[in-house]
């Protein structure tokens, strides 16, 4: 009985994200190559900007959701002092925010402190919550030049975060498991969170050693990692959400329309005096 109750406590996505998690994993070649190319298929999902083309080519579905791009099919913008798009996707929101209260939608929001369980980040400011969709490449990319100093993995659930939870689930990103990442620039910190969804749960890093992947991690300071723009951070194993918040008087970000499409490398915000 405890088995049981143990069960319906984790619940149905808890079970969903396990499961696509093995599917993910799979070798074999018949089963791995259908679901690569039903996905394709399915999803629309534009291959031509891929090292590798082929579901064949691809060790699991994992692999594939995770590939990596030609050298030149997302250009940098070298603007000077450029905050470029960390990521392939749409803008779920963006704007300025004040007492740590992120916009999602008219009536929903999160909060600042809640998402990093620290109020470490400043209280008033620009941002831009960013989605993934299935189509999209899941690599995350430096958005600028700057040391990364500081991270945290936090758990939670696994919303999923399509448009929908977007608009009618209040602190939807805080509630979801996540990795905050603290940036350090000329004038301060900035943060960039990415955030797993209803069959997300493994964000890999390029900084994983100071980051445990299993259970919480509340703020780990290190010593500063330099970044360069464009270099990789991270990776979705299965798609989700990226934050971007820059303080007042760090930096700022242009102005950004609710479904506005983007691409890695576009410029879209400015980091003050980064020379």
């Amino acid at each position: 009985m405890k088995f049981i109750a143990l069960l319906r406590k984790l619940g149905p996505n808890y079970w969903l994200t396990k499961g696509a998690g093995w599917l993910a994993t799979i070798r074999i070649s018949v089963i791995k190559n259908f679901l690569i190319r039903r996905f394709i298929e399915y999803y629309g999902v534009d291959m031509t900007s891929a090292v590798r083309q082929e579901p064949s080519q691809f060790e699991n579905f994992q692999d594939f959701f995770t590939r990596e791009l030609k050298p030149a099919a997302r250009p940098i913008s070298r603007a000077p002092n450029a905050l470029i798009s960390p990521v392939d996707g749409v803008v779920a929101a963006a704007g300025s925010y004040t007492n740590n209260t992120l916009v999602q939608y008219k009536n929903t929001s999160s909060n600042l402190f809640n998402l990093t369980r620290s109020s470490r980040i400043g209280s008033t400011g620009s941002y831009a919550i960013i989605y993934l969709s299935p189509k999209d490449y899941h690599r995350v990319h430096t958005p600028a030049q700057a040391d990364l100093v500081a991270a945290s993995r936090l758990g939670g659930s696994r919303f999923a975060v399509k448009p929908s939870n977007h608009q009618s689930v209040d602190g939807l990103y805080e509630r979801n498991v996540r990795v905050n990442c603290y940036f350090r620039s000329a004038h301060g910190e900035w943060l960039l969170t990415m955030v797993g969804a209803l069959i997300v749960s493994s964000v890999q890093t390029t900084f994983d050693e100071h980051l445990p992947s299993n259970g919480d991690t509340e703020i780990n300071d290190f010593e500063p990692q330099p970044y360069t723009s464009g270099d990789e951070l991270g990776r979705f194993c299965l798609g989700s959400t990226v934050i971007l918040v820059i303080p007042h008087g760090i930096g700022e970000l242009d102005t950004l329309d609710v479904g506005q499409s983007l691409k890695l490398g576009e410029k879209i915000g400015s980091i003050f005096n980064l020379q």
